[in-house]
């Protein structure tokens, strides 16, 4: 196997978006699974959306987006921070406001979409060094720090739903003046105490719920074309060795009864694509105009209380 190695590690920004809150709620019945993939992929191309120079992509790990920034490589480091600070951001408000749209827009039943909405986001944030090496034509990283972040995902931290920076992060980055950190320390096996700050992003979620009105086609079209994506999902081959696989789910099942359902699901479709339409139909009738003002508070010690819908 060929493998590159650079000569010495150099400094970078590590970041590591994962969405939480997703394995109390799947079946093992191979619908839900199929639609929990086809979920998962949607939120993670939310994520993708906000990524931009300097930041880029290591890898996709499951449920998990691994990011990072060489600072070498920017000569614009003071202005790249105060972005990344931003886009820290951005990432609550572009994957809440696309677990809203899959969850009003489906008007399938299965486990997995029915608790869409209870999905949440966190984000791991560490500065440090890092040693970059390529293997055949990936690009991978490694050192202390890339398992500093990782381990980092494993923390004493109630809430469901926060951006967790190290000191050494908070002093690479710049946020927006209004948000305030948390302070505390988190105990890495093998590494010791991190002194860390936390943001719970209440104020990001509740802006990404409060949508512009959209349109009765508009809304018919997106809810329309979820339910055949999920429907068509079933004749998607499983992931296989080779491909990446979501950690989160659990084996797809035999292939015989995989092989079954897409069959089924050939079958059928001829008579579901245009009952999906009649059901899309009714589904958006029921929706009001907008989107409902949500409001979004944690509790005393961090921990999320979940959505809450103000009644109209």
């Amino acid at each position: 196997m060929a493998t590159d190695v650079e000569s010495a590690p150099e400094p970078a920004l590590l970041i590591i978006a994962d969405i939480s809150g997703y394995t109390g709620y799947m079946t093992a019945n191979a619908k839900a699974l199929a639609h929990g993939q086809a979920l998962i992929t949607e939120l993670v191309k939310a994520i993708l959306k906000q990524v931009e120079l300097p930041l880029k992509v290591a890898k996709l790990e499951g449920d998990a987006v691994f990011l990072f920034a060489r600072k070498g490589d920017s000569p614009t480091w003071t202005y790249d921070r105060k972005l990344i600070g931003q886009k820290l951001l951005k990432l609550f408000e572009s994957f809440t406001g696309k677990v809203n749209e899959l969850g009003s827009a489906t008007t399938c039943t299965c486990n997995a979409c029915t608790h869409v909405q209870k999905l949440r986001l966190k984000v791991i944030v560490h500065s440090g060094e890092v040693l970059f090496h390529k293997v055949m034509e990936f690009e991978e990283l490694a050192g202390v720090d890339v398992i500093i972040v990782h381990r980092l995902l494993k923390n004493s931290i109630k809430a469901d739903q926060y951006l967790l920076l190290t000191k050494q992060a908070q002093n690479d980055i710049k946020l927006p003046a209004d948000i305030g950190l948390t302070r505390s320390k988190e105990l890495c096996d093998g590494i010791g105490e991190i002194e860390v700050g936390v943001h719970y992003p209440n104020g990001a979620v509740a802006r990404s719920i409060d949508v512009v009105p959209v349109s009765f086609s508009a809304r018919f079209v997106s809810s329309w074309r979820l339910s055949a994506k999920l429907w068509l999902k079933a004749m998607v081959p499983g992931p296989t060795a080779s491909s990446r696989t979501f950690n989160h789910l659990a084996p797809a099942g035999r292939k015989a009864g995989r092989i079954g359902l897409a069959l089924v699901t050939l079958i059928l479709t001829p008579v579901y694509l245009p009952l999906a339409a009649v059901f899309a139909f009714a589904h958006v009738l029921k929706k009001p105009h907008a989107i409902p003002e949500h409001t979004h508070e944690h509790n005393a010690d961090g921990s999320c209380c979940g959505l809450k819908v103000k009644s109209e």
